[in-house]
């Protein structure tokens, strides 16, 4: 049997190449304090199985000042911090001489705050779900995601926690209720209409370019295992969500080209008079072109939802919400920048307009750790009721300064 622990073949190593009597500064040049922070998952190996063990964290500081109203005459500034821990995601595989591989996966959220969230609802089990992988493709069961959202682009990032599309950390405060002023509408321009809800998913290997996927999520139920847990039994429930998609990746005269496209539909259980099935769609790309060491990389993506606020228990038949997300990063070894801009029209008995625009640069302190500043700017108009500072509109905008560090 074959144990390997990571963080200890240096160490192993070092003893051996060291002489009796040689001192640890003869043995090896001193390292930096980058390349100290700069670890490896915990791993171990037991003949042709494996366990490993990473995890997340990222945290920001902020000062945002938000625009005033009736409500709120001298508007609303505040400074302050956000941050989430997303630990514990052990995997264990075993690989057969055949090429076959077998394994099971779990996260967990450790740690959020009131302005930190995700779009599987902060639920503590993240993902829990096993998987067998052959040269035909892969497959995985249970809490896991869809086809759709793991073969999805949209633009490029700089930070994926502090950002316009799909973001875990929150730099605006509601300050009647002290919670996250945009948590009723985190834009996502993949679809993720099954979250983390019990289903199949299957990819296929890529071929000339080509891959594509599909899931099954039989009931809107955080369960271990399809068809088991206990579905609501309130109205408007939707089952059976199909999704399906497709995506492309090749080469042209130096530039690498990315495009996908995806699919969902669910069927409405308990309807009520007002309420439809689910019906939602996306498409993205990405293109990027490499300049000696540098990389400069554009996309965007574009989706429509009949799921108001992409809310699933929401789907009316006048309900509408459209997104668009475009964005540029250019990138040269170890220092990034980039810019974004969202833009949302949600229709609906309760109508919204969102426009989002940020720029933000990163610096790459090891593998493993990034630094970034930036700003953002947001602008939120309704249809209908009053935000906070008792006026149908608001706009906002904040610094930061945010570290993320993955194992």
């Amino acid at each position: 049997m074959v144990k390997r622990w990571t963080l200890g073949a240096p160490v192993l190593l070092g003893l051996v190449l060291v002489p009796p009597g040689a001192s640890a500064q003869e043995a090896a040049p001193s390292r930096t304090w980058q390349e100290r922070l700069a670890l490896e998952p915990i791993q171990w190996q037991f003949d042709n199985s494996e366990i490993r063990i990473g995890a997340t964290a990222a945290g920001a500081l902020y000062t945002a000042s938000q625009e005033g109203g009736p409500g709120f005459p001298d508007g609303y500034e505040n400074s302050g911090a956000s941050a989430l821990l997303t630990g514990a995601n052990v995997r264990i595989q075993r690989t057969f001489d055949n090429g076959l591989v077998l394994g099971a996966r779990g996260d967990v959220l450790i740690y959020r705050d009131r302005l930190s969230n995700d779009n599987y609802d902060s639920d503590t089990i993240q993902r829990l779900y096993v998987f067998t992988q052959t040269g035909f493709g892969r497959l995985e069961v249970g809490q896991t995601d869809g086809a759709a959202y793991t073969l999805g682009l949209t633009g490029p990032v700089v930070d994926p926690h502090v950002t316009l599309e799909n973001r875990t950390i929150s730099l605006f405060r509601d300050p009647t209720t002290g919670d996250n002023f945009a948590a009723f509408f985190d834009q996502t321009t993949t679809i993720n209409s099954s979250s983390n809800f019990a289903k199949l998913t299957y990819t296929s290997p890529r071929l000339f370019g080509i891959q594509i996927g599909a899931s099954y999520t039989p009931q809107t139920v955080r369960t271990p295992l399809p068809f088991t847990g206990n579905p609501s039994d309130d109205p408007n429930q939707q089952r059976a969500l199909w999704d399906v998609a497709a995506s492309y990746t090749g080469y042209f005269s130096g530039f690498a080209v990315g495009v996908t496209g995806g699919f969902a539909h669910g069927r409405l259980m308990n309807r009520t008079e007002g309420f439809d099935n689910l019906v939602d769609w996306a498409v993205g790309t990405q293109i990027a072109y490499t300049i000696d060491d540098s990389r400069i990389t554009v996309g965007g993506a574009y989706r429509g939802s009949n799921a108001h606020l992409l809310d699933t228990e929401q789907v009316r038949d006048d309900s509408r919400s459209r997104m668009l997300h475009l964005s540029a990063t250019y990138e040269k070894p170890v220092w990034l920048a980039g810019v974004e801009f969202s833009h949302a029209d949600i229709a609906g008995v309760d109508g919204y307009v969102i426009d989002g625009f940020q720029v933000t640069a990163g610096y790459k302190v090891n593998a493993n750790m990034q630094l970034s500043i930036g700003w953002q700017y947001y602008d939120y108009s309704r249809s209908s009721g009053l935000f906070y500072n008792g006026r149908d509109g608001i706009n906002m905008n904040a610094a930061f300064l945010s570290l993320s560090y993955t194992l």
